[in-house]
């Protein structure tokens, strides 16, 4: 499973179950990697997530078998229960510093074996 986060200059990913910025540039990096694709989202972030059409969202869950994820859209909870299983870790970097509510993941359990990609926006 992939991976895909923004971060602000000061680590945060988000304030209120939603992004902090409006980067048209990062949005539609996050369009082309994941268009046509299953992604995974906890519950919290999918509260607050716009349609996103042409992508299949499916919820963290329990009885969630039918689906395999391609990609993990966050939040926080879901990016550290998921890293052991990333292969590839796409990280945009936004030139932003408002104050948020939720900090960049722990990701120290991540599979050593991921790529890891740096965008900067």
């Amino acid at each position: 499973m992939k991976a895909i986060i923004a971060v602000n200059n000061l680590g945060f990913i988000g304030k209120g179950n939603s992004l902090l910025w409006k980067n048209k540039k990062d949005l539609q990096h996050f369009k082309e990697l994941t268009l046509d694709q299953v992604l995974l989202v906890g519950y919290n972030t999918n509260s607050e997530l716009p349609p996103l059409p042409n992508r299949t969202v499916m919820l963290d869950e329990k009885n969630n078998i039918n689906l395999t994820p391609h990609w993990c859209i966050g939040g926080k909870k879901t990016y550290e229960k998921y890293a052991p299983y990333f292969t590839e870790l796409h990280i945009s970097h936004i030139d932003d510093n408002q104050i948020g509510d939720v900090v960049f993941p722990d990701l120290s359990n991540l599979n050593p074996d991921c790529k890891i990609f740096n965008y900067y926006f």
